[in-house]
């Protein structure tokens, strides 16, 4: 029989996996649906860019407006490169292990994409290694992975044998 600190322990490891697929399932950059005026005035305002890891129902992007009914909450600001979502490493590593993923530079910070991206070019995945989930060549021959959403698949499938 599994006694409460070890269900507890269970718990807190389980607890990521569910924001994580929220997370990665959430279209960001899009207008904030409760101040929309906001998005009008200022290029940022409004527009929504971050993400709650604490609240499990409602809506899961936010908009600076909307963080202060997320005060004591933990927040990560979805950050934008080439059309494709990122988030540094520093807003990240406290909550989720992003070791094996392949990081980029970001406004001369360390940062993870969200989700794999297209494969340009002539199609051929030129890297040290490729990614274990979607073959994409990554430049850093100690990652597996070229995004969170593809270490998230992988591990998935793994855990499902």
């Amino acid at each position: 029989m599994v006694g409460l600190k070890k269900m507890a322990l269970l718990d807190t490891q389980r607890t990521p996996l569910a924001w994580l697929r929220r997370l990665l399932e959430t279209d960001f950059f899009e207008p904030c649906k409760d101040h929309a005026a906001a998005s009008r005035s200022t290029r940022s305002a409004g527009t929504c860019n971050f993400f709650c890891t604490s609240c499990a129902a409602g809506r899961a992007a936010l908009c600076s407006g909307c963080l202060g009914d997320h005060a004591g909450h933990e927040i990560i600001q979805i950050r934008r490169s080439s059309s494709h979502c990122l988030v540094k490493v520093g807003d990240l590593q406290h909550l989720l292990n992003v070791s094996q993923v392949q990081t980029y530079v970001s406004n001369g910070k360390p940062a993870v994409f969200l989700d794999k991206r297209a494969i340009s070019g002539n199609g051929k995945k030129v890297g040290a290694t490729k990614c274990e989930e979607c073959d994409r060549g990554l430049h850093d021959a100690g990652c597996l992975f070229c995004s969170l959403g593809c270490k998230s698949e992988w591990w998935c499938k793994f855990l499902d044998g």
